[in-house]
């Protein structure tokens, strides 16, 4: 679209047939504009390259609340930029849509970088709080104290967590099951599981999935084929060459679907077909998995409607939010030609 800051709404009026006021209704959103009107006025400014000029509108009070939320982002363990930007850009995009400002605030772990988060949210305004990534339990536990209320996205929070807590996150553990037993019904009995650092939730709850699913199919645990390590695709790839070149064998391979490339990459350089000599399933639903080759089967993880979730609570809870409210979203399965020739 080719903005042109000359258009006034009286134009976009004039083009609908409509007056100025509804215009301005519609292009905020406001629900007294009928659904088909709305749509038809989005279309003429849009073609027109309306935009709305910042000089407009009424000045703010100072006396209203803060419309915003603190999204607080722990950027340590898996890649957020990876795994969480299609949960950050629903949750901004759910705010927006309700009138609030989306608030990130980030943080690697690094004590000083903690102390200085946890100064900001303590002088934050925010009407409310939500924590997404990964942290270590004594910090995620002084966040919890220092937000009242706040909730956890994608991290279903530690047992040791005895402040009161709401969370949003994925069953973890259903996504192993669901994995395992798909490559296990395609005749797959030797399955690697290339896993996160061992400590994290994530791959806690994959690790026991896995387990409980092999033994639904009285197939028997091999240690030697839980593999540990970081979640990066290069990390994967020298799990998968370790694996091989210590004369493991295995008949598939179940890790997340960034770590996949690297799990492809080792099994093609041995010569290994993919899903003739090895079957590969991830974890996840990244697009990443429909451009690699053969396309990635994979358990999907629905961010989107995560966030969705959890902004309507979030907006809609009010106090009742300090009574804990955990809400675990089921994984689905889509299969693809690295499990299925």
């Amino acid at each position: 679209m080719k903005i042109n800051t000359d258009k006034s709404i009286a134009e976009v009026a004039r083009e609908c047939g409509v007056s100025a006021m509804t215009v301005s209704r519609a292009l905020r959103g406001n629900s007294l504009v009928k659904e088909s009107t709305r749509q038809k006025i989005v279309a003429v400014a849009e073609r027109l390259g309306y935009i709305r000029s910042p000089r407009m509108g009424r000045p703010a009070s100072g006396n209203e609340p803060a419309l915003k939320v603190q999204l607080i982002a722990g950027t340590m363990g898996r890649s957020m930029a990876v795994f969480h930007s299609r949960l950050l850009t629903s949750i901004e995009q759910q705010l927006s849509q309700n009138g609030y400002e989306c608030v990130v605030r980030t943080c690697d772990g690094n004590y000083q970088q903690f102390l200085q988060l946890l100064e900001n949210v303590r002088n934050s305004d925010a009407a409310g709080t939500m924590i997404v990534g990964s942290f270590v339990t004594e910090q995620l536990k002084a966040l919890l104290e220092t937000c009242p209320g706040a909730v956890l996205l994608d991290n279903p929070g530690e047992p040791s967590i005895e402040i009161p807590y709401s969370s949003f996150a994925f069953d973890n553990g259903e996504a192993a099951r669901i994995a395992v037993r798909h490559l296990a019904d395609c005749g797959k009995h030797k399955i690697l599981l290339v896993n996160g650092a061992p400590e994290h939730f994530f791959s806690r709850e994959i690790e026991q999935g896995y387990r409980e699913a092999l033994a639904c199919r009285n197939i028997k645990v091999s240690e030697k084929l839980i593999m540990p390590t970081e979640f990066t695709a290069d990390s994967a790839y020298a799990a998968v060459v370790s694996a091989l070149n210590a004369g493991l064998q295995f008949d598939a391979v179940f890790t997340n679907d960034e770590m996949a490339s690297g799990v492809y990459r080792a099994l093609l350089e041995r010569g290994l077909k993919i899903p003739r000599d090895v079957a590969v399933c991830g974890c996840d639903g990244l697009p990443v998995g429909t451009h690699l080759f053969p396309r990635l089967t994979t358990v999907v993880l629905d961010y989107e409607e995560l966030g969705k979730m959890a902004i309507k609570y979030v907006l809609e809870a009010g106090n009742d939010r300090r009574i804990p409210c955990r809400v675990r979203l089921l994984p689905s399965l889509a299969i693809r030609e690295s499990t299925v020739c």
